[in-house]
């Protein structure tokens, strides 16, 4: 998950794209799932994208 900083920022740079944000952090999900396939894939979920809602 970004830190709050990052958070923030994203949020910022994708304020009037919202569905853009939810594909570059999806694409970002991937890339940890290939690296992290050990985790569960629900807590990456959570993790990536849960805190966009």
């Amino acid at each position: 998950m970004p830190c709050q900083t990052r958070r923030r920022e994203l949020r910022a740079e994708y304020d009037q794209a919202p569905i853009s944000l939810a594909l570059y952090l999806a694409a970002q999900l991937v890339d940890a799932a290939q690296d992290l396939s050990q985790v569960p894939a629900g807590h990456l979920h959570h993790r990536f994208l849960g805190w966009t809602r």
